[in-house]
């Protein structure tokens, strides 16, 4: 019965005349014009949704507890597969009585994970310097949350250890952290 229907339409193909033929392409241009006049609007809605990740490179300014303004600059990278990667300002003072720990802090690096819609989680470390010399570590614990374009964010609870070279925390602030996404390809 199929085989009939395919070939009894193929016949009236043929046996079409060229007023007939124009109609049935007008017909198929139609449907392909509303098959596009559907797609695109997906697409442009699709496309924010990428964006709700934190996959990518970022301008970071960071307040730091007790220190005020300029903020720290600092560029961080947000992998897809969860990894983190941080440099900027290197220098920096800690306040009594924890002066003496570090002049100066390594690159950070960390994982990150989302925990809600426009939600994630982020702990980074690093090492800390004392005149060019390894004296202890940093450690991050941050809740970030992306703005609704996808472009910004900000921190909730991001808490600072101050560690020594064994890994006792000798003090902690907690930083307010702006991030804004920068162009990549």
């Amino acid at each position: 019965m199929i085989k009939e229907q395919v070939e009894n339409r193929t016949t009236a193909v043929l046996n079409a005349t060229p007023l007939q033929r124009v109609s049935m392409t007008r017909k198929n241009g139609l449907i392909g014009l509303a098959f596009l006049c559907v797609t695109i609007p997906l697409l442009l809605v699709a496309q924010p949704a990428e964006k709700k990740t934190l996959v990518g490179v970022w301008e970071v300014k960071i307040s730091a507890g007790g220190v005020p303004p300029p903020p720290l600059l600092s560029i961080a990278s947000f992998g897809g597969d969860g990894s983190f990667t941080t440099t900027g300002n290197t220098k920096f003072s800690l306040a009594p009585p924890n002066q003496g720990l570090a002049d100066e802090r390594g690159p950070g690096y960390g994982r990150w994970a989302r925990t809600a819609d426009r939600e994630f989680k982020l702990t980074f470390y690093a090492v800390l310097f004392k005149d060019g010399e390894v004296n202890g570590y940093l450690q991050v614990h941050s809740t970030l949350i992306l703005s609704e374009s996808g472009n910004e964010f900000t921190t909730r609870d991001c808490k600072v250890d101050f560690m020594d070279a064994d890994r006792k925390v000798l003090d902690s602030d907690n930083d307010q952290v702006k991030g804004a996404r920068l162009e990549t390809p």
